[in-house]
């Protein structure tokens, strides 16, 4: 091409350039979206956030069990009416309370009330919010008042002395033992709260045993994760009375993983000879220092590997086995989820963290 020929054609490259970059800033708007949003935090992008101070939010109005099914948003701005919200609840340690986001419509006052899977709110440690597709700060509000422990009592009731027994380290059994009174005139009533341990989400009343004779579970049926224990029909003179009355079940599911309670594990050292060796791990939890939880743990098993490596052999990760019942998964690399699968190796609690081997051999 001649000089004059690319004296022609520069300026039209120009605006071709001019184009392509502008192009290219239409699919990275400078935004949030374009911000690396960690922990528990919904993906957001747009111009411009409509609110610089937090939002407040607190459960909705919760049931006998301690469950709600709505987050109240206050202190909305008006720039945020009117838009779409989507929100997240969370545990203590990041994990969300639901497979999925909830949105909702800003009314056009400051507080709006949005729609969410049922959640127990004692378990919320926290709320994130996307407005306008930016994350807005929120400061959540524990509610007062609720359920304290999976033993309560109904209305009219007052409670004595509460004892619990027979709380096996498996988690698959308990008893409590309570004195209890009605207010004068009438029948007094002891609610289970079936979700809360030591219950562990029992689906029925029906497997438990209640004395005196003449008291039982009213209906096995839970409502709302509750069942109640009264006087037996035909029997209800008894439950004007103060009473002791112990309730035991010995069959109740095996406790789950509990991502509101704090887990930690220690690594231990690896012990082997010749071409076997096993590493060991122990699981501990703070949170639950009167009933057994769940557990599980995710073991990077490079300090095995190593073992091997340091004496010329090779570790053949395809023998890596649990010494118990536990279930091994993969989870990438050189990391293994273990997983409790039977009575003696369920429960871990406050004072009772547990402790377990994983052994390979060349």
């Amino acid at each position: 091409m001649s000089p004059a020929a690319r004296r022609a054609a520069a300026p039209a490259a120009l605006v071709l350039a001019v184009v392509a970059v502008l192009a290219a800033l239409a699919l990275a708007p400078a935004s949030a979206a374009g911000l690396a949003v960690r922990g528990p935090s919904v993906t957001t992008g747009s111009a411009a956030p409509c609110a610089a101070t937090a939002l407040g939010a607190a459960a909705g109005t919760a049931t006998a069990s301690g469950t709600t099914t709505q987050v109240v948003l206050s202190g909305v701005p008006a720039a945020c009416r009117g838009q779409v919200a989507t929100l997240r609840l969370y545990a203590a340690d990041g994990t969300a309370l639901a497979a999925t986001d909830a949105s909702a419509t800003l009314a056009a006052s400051s507080t709006t009330a949005v729609a969410v899977p049922s959640y127990a709110a004692t378990r919320v440690a926290g709320v994130a919010v996307t407005v306008g597709t930016w994350s807005l700060p929120v400061t959540w509000t524990a509610p007062a008042g609720t359920a304290s422990g999976p033993v309560t009592p109904g209305s009219g009731t007052t409670f004595g002395t509460l004892t619990w027994s027979q709380l096996a380290s498996s988690g698959t059994q308990a008893c409590v033992t309570v004195d209890v009174s009605g207010a004068s005139g009438t029948s007094w009533r002891i609610d289970l709260h079936l979700q809360q341990r030591p219950f562990n989400g029992v689906a029925s009343g029906s497997g438990f045993s209640v004395s005196p004779w003449w008291a039982g579970v009213l209906d096995p049926t839970p409502v709302d994760g509750v069942v109640s224990v009264g006087a037996r029909p035909a029997q209800a003179a008894f439950a004007t009375a103060s009473a002791t009355v112990t309730i035991c079940h010995y069959g109740l599911p095996a406790p789950a993983y509990d991502p509101a309670l704090t887990y930690t594990q220690t690594a231990g050292a690896v012990i082997g000879t010749g071409a076997w060796a096993c590493q060991s791990t122990t699981v501990q939890v703070a949170g639950t220092p009167q009933f057994y939880a769940g557990w599980r743990a995710d073991v990077d098993v490079a300090p095995l590997v190593a073992w091997f490596t340091a004496r010329g052999m090779r570790a053949d990760l395809t023998t890596l086995t649990p010494q118990g019942n536990y279930t091994l998964a993969a989870r990438g690399g050189t990391t293994y989820r273990v997983t409790p699968t039977a009575w003696d190796t369920w429960g871990v609690r406050d004072d009772t963290p547990r402790t377990f081997q994983l052994c390979a051999r060349t």
